[in-house]
């Protein structure tokens, strides 16, 4: 869980600009969109989870990312860890 006031909009900003930082095409930034074609890699996430550890104080559980394939299962998984 978050030990800030944060909200399921702010993580979910957050993972989008942090993807474009890691390189994938803003353009090509939907739901549906595999990891692997975003080029997104279990690095960039380990380092996406750090990013939201630092910035929320999230802690994210790598196992929660097993069955992750696309973005909308990502963010799911990240928002996830922020109360409504």
């Amino acid at each position: 869980m978050a030990t800030v006031d944060v909200t399921q909009e702010q993580v979910g900003k957050r993972i989008l600009e942090a993807l474009i930082e890691f390189g994938a095409d803003p353009d090509a930034l939907s739901m549906d969109a595999t990891l692997e074609e975003l080029e997104i890699d279990s690095l960039d996430l380990f380092e996406l989870g750090q990013i939201l550890h630092q910035e929320f104080g999230i802690e994210v559980d790598p196992d929660d990312f097993e069955e992750v394939q696309t973005l909308g299962d990502a963010q799911r998984v990240l928002v996830g860890y922020v109360k409504s």
